[in-house]
């Protein structure tokens, strides 16, 4: 059976669209041939929670934030919709608490089982939820308790200080035995200097060694400035723009793709294509059944060759 060149581009088309719908669900953490059941939880703020945010038990991944909404009619309520996977039961209070993954603020929903409970939410059933306190809220909850902590030892060092004035005796005593250090100190300190030049010459020596390495490290980093500025002549900040709009405009073709738009959309839901392709392969099939029964009816030849009529003609009159 021959195709036609507009039957062969739509079918590389619909396969390419295909393979790209997939392969973009996979690199969002989507699994499409995973069976899932979704859950809700409702918050006040979600802080930045985005689509496709782990959903986490354990500090395992176990699913992905599916939707969003906000709730207009319950006083602005945000309903997160959660879907993980379909073997993992929740039982009935199980907490969805809303937490940082990281000291960036990346967020996720941590599911906090009760197991306790024997009986289990459904398929689309609403979870409690939670929002956690963040390092923020610790820290000013901390304020207090360690203000009282730095009142507490400035009242120490005080009590050390008046100490102190109370035993001069003591002081004095101090301060002599510092004074016999220093002139220990006096006595040694010409060996020390002979030590310390040694040292300095030492370290001259180094010196002089790192700077050679130095010399040679120059051409390396010359290099380095080249392709630093390279990198900043590649404007990475214009190309993830343009990116991000080629995967807008696709997750709009793949839309208008599913709702049926355009001749590619047709071509997807509407079966008519096929239905005519194959009463043509039908029709084609009785035809070369008849040619093999009946080839005399469409291909006539001979082995001497055909005379023309007028010809037949004289040699009747001939005779």
């Amino acid at each position: 059976m021959k195709f036609s060149k507009e039957f062969k581009v739509g079918l590389l088309a619909i396969v390419s669209i295909t393979i790209l719908y997939f392969g973009f669900n996979f690199l969002k953490g989507i699994d499409l041939f995973k069976d899932t059941n979704h859950y809700y939880a409702l918050y006040d703020n979600i802080d930045g929670l985005t689509i496709s945010n782990p959903v986490i038990i354990n500090g395992l991944s176990v699913g992905r934030v599916s939707h969003i909404e906000i709730l207009q009619d319950r006083g602005n309520l945000v309903a997160v919709e959660i879907s993980i996977e379909s073997n993992l039961s929740l039982s009935t209070g199980t907490i969805a608490r809303l937490v940082n993954t990281d000291f960036l603020g990346s967020k996720a929903i941590e599911l906090i089982l009760n197991g306790a409970n024997k009986t289990f939410y459904s398929d689309g059933d609403t979870l409690k939820s939670e929002v956690d306190a963040g390092i923020t809220e610790f820290l000013k909850q901390s304020a207090g308790p360690v203000a009282d902590n730095i009142g507490t030892t400035i009242t120490r060092i005080n009590a050390i200080l008046e100490s102190f004035q109370g035993n001069s005796e003591k002081i004095n005593a101090t301060l002599t035995s510092i004074q016999g250090i220093a002139a220990n100190l006096d006595r040694k300190l010409p060996v020390m200097q002979d030590k310390l030049i040694d040292l300095l010459d030492s370290l001259n020596k180094n010196s002089r060694e790192l700077s050679e390495v130095l010399v040679g490290l120059q051409p390396v980093l010359a290099n380095a400035t080249q392709i630093t500025d390279s990198l900043k002549t590649l404007e990475l900040s214009e190309t993830l723009d343009k990116t991000q709009l080629m995967l807008d405009n696709l997750n709009a073709n793949l839309e208008s793709l599913r709702a049926g738009e355009g001749t590619m959309g047709k071509l997807l839901h509407d079966d008519s294509l096929y239905v005519y392709l194959s009463h043509t392969a039908r029709d084609l099939d009785r035809l070369l059944v008849d040619l093999q029964a009946n080839p005399g009816r469409y291909v006539q030849f001979s082995v001497f060759g055909k005379k023309d009529k007028s010809e037949k003609k004289k040699n009747k009159k001939g005779d």
